[in-house]
């Protein structure tokens, strides 16, 4: 493992990696590092065992606290595109973004000068982050793992911005509960005054993302995306799913 602890505009980061493999072409940078590297990681190992990826290089972004709370406040700071009222400090994607291009690619050539491509994985707001940066002109990275985006952002704003299917390879998907009743399912058993009890406004995040999909103008050269719906799964149980497919879809097997 490596880590490089520095700071950005919206507070310190860690910034850990794994190269699993040797001379890998390919990185992997996780957005939600607390929670998700190590499952990253982990999926990696197990799926080099029968080959299904190439030596890959995967990178965490994360912030040095077990303070969860400290976690969710982070994430929505630098994840979103814009700021909303009740959102303490959101909106600061642009200064995420210079994070993401001024420490974490070079720090991705220092340990693994043989890389080649980077692709990027963002689940919930993470996956909000993921699918806006896929549109951007001036995009990071090479490819992209779009899973259960949160496109309720700001009123579904991404949704209103018209644009062409971008020319970077893309996976997208979520889980086939996280419908408005299957999020309610998903939460069945918190207490009513729980934080995280979903609240009574309708999210259906399965037609947000068909919608966001539906929203994309196919050019000559590129169809519009396709979305991969999970069938029993939650916003909570599908990013292994998500992850492990993505990168089978986006990421060359290694050679027999």
């Amino acid at each position: 493992m490596e880590t490089l602890d520095t700071d950005g505009t919206s507070g310190p980061y860690t910034i850990t990696a794994a190269v699993l493999g040797h001379d890998p072409v390919d990185a992997v940078v996780v957005l939600d590092a607390n929670l998700l590297f190590g499952m990253a990681v982990d999926l990696v190992r197990l799926m080099q065992i029968p080959a299904l990826v190439p030596s890959v290089v995967v990178v965490g972004v994360g912030y040095p606290t077990d303070d969860f709370d400290e976690v969710l406040r982070r994430r929505t700071t630098d994840f979103t595109p814009s700021s909303v009222h009740g959102w303490p400090g959101s909106g600061r994607r642009a200064a995420f973004r210079t994070t993401l291009r001024e420490r974490v690619r070079p720090f991705i050539d220092s340990i693994a000068p043989t890389v080649e491509a980077v692709t990027l994985f963002g689940h919930s707001l993470g996956g909000l982050f993921t699918a806006t940066e896929w549109l951007a002109d001036d995009r990071l990275f090479d490819r992209y793992i779009i899973s259960s985006p949160s496109l309720w952002w700001d009123d579904h704003a991404l949704l209103r911005i018209p644009v062409a299917v971008p020319d970077a390879p893309a996976y997208l998907a979520i889980g086939g509960d996280e419908t408005d009743t299957g999020r309610r399912r998903e939460a069945a058993a918190l207490p009513n005054d729980a934080v995280w009890k979903p609240p009574p406004m309708h999210l259906d995040m399965v037609d947000d993302l068909l919608r966001f999909a539906a929203c994309l103008t196919p050019t000559a050269e590129r169809d519009a995306p396709n979305v991969d719906i999970i069938d029993g799964e939650f916003h909570a149980t599908v990013p292994p799913i998500t992850f492990t497919r993505g990168l089978r879809r986006l990421l060359r097997p290694p050679a027999p």
